[in-house]
């Protein structure tokens, strides 16, 4: 189809970046990362309960099925085209954006062809009714508005314009679980879910376009196609490795050791896991917040070490009490039943040592376009915990799986000399301080349990939250030129 030639300010950048402005922006879509994450946690929470309470459990796992099959798909939809126009150092032109578009929109039709023809076979292979395979093809419309969102989000990242994409996925949630809500309550019972998926993907694709704005068309460029996906392939293989490494790990565990074992380990590592949640909304940050300072590098630099000092300023405390009142909080909150696991989460919390300043990196490798390394990372990664945990598994159990993963979190020092040789980065002075102060509150809150037995929610609250505010205040006092610099940020209009 024909199309109007771009023009000039089309081609532009939507603005001039400066280290600081892009410092300032960084910041705040922290912030907005973390709100965000908190509404759509709080959302989904109620909604969930909702569901599971109308829902009979076969319906409830037909929508589980529902969302793996568009996830998956969707994410072979993609070949990591929209990062790669996120990490450009320049603004993408109309054409580019279109030419992205027209990629995933082919990819995508393939995957709801594919969907849509599958749609009997998979009714079968889940003892359906045969009318029924209409819901999966229902389903798969969602994949088609899909595109039309993923370039508008696409915009708005390299903007860092956080709070706009925010507003879209809260929309997104309130919208899903408010139709299937209803839906059920009306007695379409798992019609609902499936109408509520497709209302969630044309919602959040009409909201991200009036967000982003865009001048939507069709193009083609197989040499800017290839040269997309020689970036983006790899950084999206990055992705499907490491879901390959978090699925099959319970798989190996369970043929060896058998489900409880499994179930003990699954609760350890969700214990170990909880102090760096809030580090994973942050992911998404990284990739546009460094691309846009790679032709500054020794500011590029400072970001980084800002970030990684954030980071761990954030997980140290979190992860030292954790590990202080572990046994009091899987007694009070999880159930004495969940002690003999207690030695695996104790391995497992090592990861807390080094991801805080793993992912930032991680991050900053892709920024600058080193996608196959960080694939080669991810693979190292699921590589040496198969050769590390099937021994260990076979020879010590269920505790050699946690010993494997701790010797895995060693590559962090890999990790760290290929960061350096590619951005000039000083990070011990942003790693240690925040340990050493944690550590220091968290013999204060052992002290404390030693002294007063921690033997209800009450007790534990306060042993937590005061160690929090103790942590805080040193930390003000500390740094009182970053806690300011912090709070005038916070208070700027965006």
């Amino acid at each position: 189809m024909p199309l109007a030639p771009e023009t000039a300010a089309e081609a532009e950048p939507h603005a001039k970046w400066t280290p600081q402005s892009i410092r300032r922006h960084a910041f705040r879509g922290a912030v907005t990362l973390a709100l965000r994450q908190v509404l759509v946690v709080g959302v989904s929470l109620a909604g969930g309960i909702i569901l599971a309470r109308l829902l009979s459990p076969t319906q409830y796992g037909l929508y589980g099925i529902f969302v793996f099959a568009v996830s998956f798909l969707g994410a072979f939809g993609d070949v990591g085209l929209g990062a790669s126009l996120v990490r450009g150092a320049t603004e993408p032109s109309a054409r580019e954006y279109r030419v992205v578009f027209t990629a995933q929109q082919c990819l995508l039709g393939i995957a709801f062809i594919a969907l849509f023809l599958a749609a009997p076979l998979m009714a079968t292979a889940y003892r359906l009714p045969p009318d029924d395979a209409w819901l999966f093809r229902l389903v798969s419309l969602s994949l088609l508005p899909t595109s039309l969102q993923a370039i508008a989000s696409i915009r708005l990242e390299r903007d860092l314009r956080f709070e706009r994409l925010a507003l879209v996925e809260v929309s997104q949630t309130v919208v899903y679980y408010v139709t299937a809500v209803v839906l059920v309550v009306l007695g379409y019972g798992v019609w609902g879910l499936a109408v509520a998926i497709v209302a969630r993907s044309t919602v959040g694709a009409v909201l991200a376009s009036l967000a982003s704005p865009w001048p939507i068309g069709l193009a083609w460029d197989l040499g800017l196609v290839r040269r997309h996906i020689g970036f983006g392939l790899p950084y999206q293989a990055s992705a499907w490795v490491s879901l390959a490494k978090d699925s099959f790990n319970p798989v190996l565990v369970g043929l060896l050791l058998g489900a409880g074992a499994v179930g003990y380990l699954n609760w350890a590592l969700a214990l170990a896991a909880y102090p760096v949640l809030a580090l994973m909304m942050l992911q998404r940050l990284y990739l546009p917040a460094f691309s846009k300072m790679q032709q500054h590098p020794a500011e590029l630099g400072r970001l980084v070490e800002m970030v990684v000092r954030g980071t761990n300023t954030i997980v140290a405390p979190l992860s030292i009490l954790c590990l202080v009142l572990a046994v009091p909080i899987t007694k009070i909150v999880f159930g004495e039943k969940w002690l003999p696991a207690i030695p695996y989460f104790y391995l497992l919390w090592m990861a807390n040592l080094s991801v805080a300043t793993a992912t930032p990196l991680y991050g900053l490798l892709n920024s600058l376009g080193r996608s196959r390394t960080t694939l080669g990372f991810a693979l190292l990664w699921m590589v040496s915990t198969w050769v590390l945990g099937v021994p260990l598994i076979a020879a010590l159990g269920a505790i050699g799986f946690a010993a494997a993963n701790a010797l895995v979190q060693l590559t962090v020092f890999l990790l760290i000399r290929v960061a350096r040789r590619a951005v000039p980065l000083r990070l011990a002075p942003a790693i240690f301080p925040a340990w050493i102060l944690a550590s220091a509150v968290g013999a204060l809150v052992a002290a404390f349990a030693y002294i007063v037995p921690i033997t209800n929610v009450v007790v534990l609250g306060v042993a937590g939250l005061g160690g929090l505010a103790i942590y805080v205040a040193v930390s003000a006092a500390i740094y009182p030129s970053d806690t300011r610099a912090a709070w005038a940020v916070l208070r700027e209009k965006p």
